[in-house]
C-alpha cells in the first residue's frame, strides 16, 4: 500500500500539531469555494479565524502574524514547491485573504490544479535550479508529493519506506533561477518566501543573493526525511546571512530579516 508524505508526517507526530489547526478548514474548502467574507484583501495584521490554517503544521498562521505584528505593508510571496493548491500549503491562507504571489511546481498535474484553483497567482511550470544548467531529471515518485530533483533523496526515499514509495519515472523538466524569477516577477524580494523541495531546500537558500535580494520571511522545510531530526545546517546557514528562527513546527522552521525586528 502507498503511503502519502503527509500520512508519513503523521506517523512522526506532525498530526499533533497539524490536525488540530488544518483539517477543518480543508474539509470546508473540498465541498466549495471561499465564502463572500474571505473574498478581498483584509489587512495582514487581521487575526485569521481558528480553522483557518492549510499547512502542515499551522505553519501559515505563524507567518501571517509575523508579518502583521511586523507591519508589513504590501504581502507578496513566492511559493517553491507549491504542490497542491490548498492542502499542505503555506501560502492558501494568505492568498484566500487577497494576497497574491508566484507558485513554482515541475509536477505539470498539479500545475493545472494550481492554475484552476488558484487563478490570480502566476504558476510558473518549473524546478529552481542551483547551478546554470537548464533543465535536470526529475524523479516522479509513486507518491507525487515526494516527487524530487535528487536522485539520491528519491533513492533515500524508497529506503526509507521500505519500498512504499518508489521511482516511477524520470523525466526532464526545466530549471529556473530564484533570483531571476524575484527579479523578474516582484518589485526586488517577495515578502514571503517557503520552500519545500524535498532534500535540495539548503541548495537553494544558498543560491540567493542575499545582498540584493531579501524575503522578509523564509519558510523552509528543516525535518529530514525519514527522522525526527532537524536539519542543523539549514539555520546555521541562515543565521550567516541574518536571520533568525521566529517560529517553528514539526516539519519547518520560519526565518526572519533580522534587519526588520
Amino acid at each position: 500500500m502507498a503511503i502519502s508524505r503527509k500520512g508519513f508526517l503523521q506517523g512522526l507526530g506532525c498530526v499533533a500539531a497539524g490536525t488540530a489547526l488544518g483539517a477543518v478548514a480543508q474539509s470546508q474548502l473540498a465541498s466549495g469555494p471561499p465564502s463572500p467574507s474571505d473574498q478581498g484583501p483584509r489587512p495582514v495584521n487581521a487575526p485569521p479565524r481558528g480553522e483557518d490554517s492549510f499547512s502542515q503544521c499551522g505553519e501559515d498562521r505563524v507567518v501571517h502574524f509575523i508579518l502583521g505584528y511586523l507591519g508589513v505593508p504590501r504581502v507578496d510571496y513566492l511559493d517553491v514547491g507549491a504542490h497542491d493548491p490548498i492542502g499542505g500549503n503555506n501560502t492558501y491562507l494568505l492568498y484566500r485573504k487577497g494576497h497574491r504571489g508566484v507558485l513554482i511546481e515541475p509536477n505539470v498535474e498539479m500545475c493545472r490544479r494550481l492554475r484552476e484553483v488558484r487563478p490570480e497567482d502566476k504558476v510558473l511550470e518549473a524546478g529552481i535550479g542551483v547551478t546554470s544548467v537548464g533543465e535536470a531529471d526529475y524523479y516522479l515518485m509513486s507518491e507525487p508529493s515526494w516527487n524530487t530533483f535528487s536522485k539520491e533523496e528519491a533513492e533515500r526515499q524508497s529506503e526509507i519506506t521500505k519500498g512504499r514509495i518508489s521511482i516511477e519515472k524520470v523525466v526532464k523538466m526545466p530549471l529556473l533561477d530564484i533570483n531571476d524569477v524575484m527579479a523578474r516577477h516582484f518589485a526586488g524580494a517577495p515578502a514571503f518566501l517557503s520552500v519545500d523541495t524535498q532534500g535540495l531546500e539548503l541548495a537553494i537558500l544558498k543560491s540567493i543573493d542575499y545582498s540584493r535580494l531579501r524575503p522578509k520571511v523564509i519558510c523552509v522545510e528543516t525535518l529530514v526525511t525519514g527522522t525526527r531530526e532537524m536539519s542543523p545546517e539549514i539555520g546555521d546557514f541562515m543565521e550567516t546571512q541574518g536571520y533568525v528562527v521566529r517560529g517553528m513546527s514539526f516539519v519547518n522552521s520560519i526565518f526572519v530579516d533580522s534587519n526588520i525586528i
